[in-house]
């Protein structure tokens, strides 16, 4: 019991400095006497925090504002170019690798396509050149990395900064944290993708309004993040979250674990690709998405088909978990009707009446960048822990 109290104690210094944080990102610049009435902090709290963000110039003060009799306050905002962060998704089909500075805005990104044989090796130097040429592209970065945020599908090793397995390219056992840490002289944080785009949420998005929500990543897999009073469920070795690989046939379509039958081989972008392909259109996801938007019907046909699958997927955990919140997110979930619609629909269908209707199923509202800022979140939740 000895541990407890001053873990807790931390954790809640830790939420608090966050939500500090990202009041006066939103609504700065803004007196500490607001922070703590819109916070329903202490006068003290917000004071000792501030004192530290401002020591670290992270925040720093500015204008004076309107005096209510007293002396006037003293306004904060975000120093936004203090420091910037480094953050890098590690996707299915591709690297993307991106810039943002303390206000989390993205200043500069590039993405590589990747195959299913690119190796590690491959995917480090991919990673080096693309940050070597954003730091190039932009000179004002240069000795301000905060950090390197990193997210990757597959399973991950938080706390070890290890890939234990990416399925889609067959990585095993990969140090990515030490190997971008030497090479770029800066700390590195790595999670899952999926738990990026729900840090993303949380911070930014539909789930800053929830106590528990529930995301699922969309994209040539379906990964499930449980985020809990602002923290990742994580399960007992760090493998919470692998949805997709479960399974709702015996049989079915090989996938990329080495099974049959998984959640993602009928539900995900791979599986459009597939549907579309036996109705003769040999075409990427993108492509079949832009055929649907010009009233193509073997297109509509494939993406409704995926979608019945993910909405039953989709009712699989509004009945186990019974949340309030769902957050969708991916490249395809983002952008077309037909596949969030229909997996809502068939989620309604297929979840019991009492627990959906309780239930709201939301787009990430960050859409294409959740994952990339939610990395970035990996590189600022680190800094709380040590304030």
């Amino acid at each position: 019991m000895d541990n407890i109290v001053p873990g807790s104690f931390q954790l809640m210094k830790k939420i608090n400095t966050g939500l500090i944080i990202d009041i006066i990102r939103l609504k700065g610049p803004i007196s500490r006497a607001e922070i703590a009435k819109t916070l329903n902090l202490t006068p003290a709290t917000v004071t000792n925090i501030t004192a530290e963000l401002i020591n670290k110039n992270i925040i720093v003060e500015s204008d004076l504002g309107q005096s209510t009799g007293g002396r006037k306050p003293i306004l904060l905002k975000i120093n936004a170019e203090s420091y910037y962060i480094v953050s890098i998704h590690i996707g299915s089909t591709g690297i993307r690798t991106a810039i943002l500075n303390m206000e989390s805005k993205i200043l500069d990104k590039i993405t590589v396509k990747t195959r299913p044989e690119t190796t590690y090796e491959e995917a480090i130097k991919i990673i080096k050149e693309s940050v070597e040429r954003l730091i190039t592209q932009n000179e004002k970065v240069k000795g301000k990395l905060l950090g390197i945020g990193i997210a990757a599908h597959g399973i991950v090793d938080t706390e070890k900064g290890k890939i234990v397995f990416s399925p889609n390219y067959g990585w095993k056992d990969k140090d990515i944290r030490t190997d971008l840490e030497r090479m770029f002289d800066v700390p590195a944080f790595l999670d899952r993708d999926v738990r990026a785009m729900a840090l993303s949420e949380s911070w930014y998005g539909a789930g800053k309004y929830v106590d528990q929500f529930i995301s699922v990543k969309i994209g040539y897999g379906v990964g499930v993040a449980l985020t809990n009073n602002k923290q990742q469920i994580r399960g007992y070795t760090d493998g919470f979250g692998e949805f997709g690989h479960t399974k709702i046939a015996f049989d079915g379509p090989l996938c990329s674990c080495g099974n049959r039958g998984c959640i993602e081989t009928f539900s995900s972008e791979k599986a459009v690709e597939r549907y579309a392909a036996e109705l003769g259109i040999d075409a990427d996801c993108m492509a079949v998405h832009e055929l649907s938007l010009n009233g193509d019907e073997r297109a509509i046909t494939a993406i409704n088909k995926a979608s019945e699958y993910l909405g039953l997927a989709i009712a699989n955990l509004i009945n186990i978990f019974n949340p309030r919140l769902i957050v969708l997110g991916g490249d395809l979930i983002d952008i077309n009707d037909y596949y969030f619609n229909g997996a809502v629909e068939s989620a309604k269908k297929y979840a019991l009446t009492d627990l959906y209707k309780v239930c709201e199923i939301k787009r990430a509202e960050s859409k294409g960048d959740a994952i990339i800022k939610g990395a970035a979140v990996l590189v600022l939740e680190n800094l709380f822990d040590n304030i």
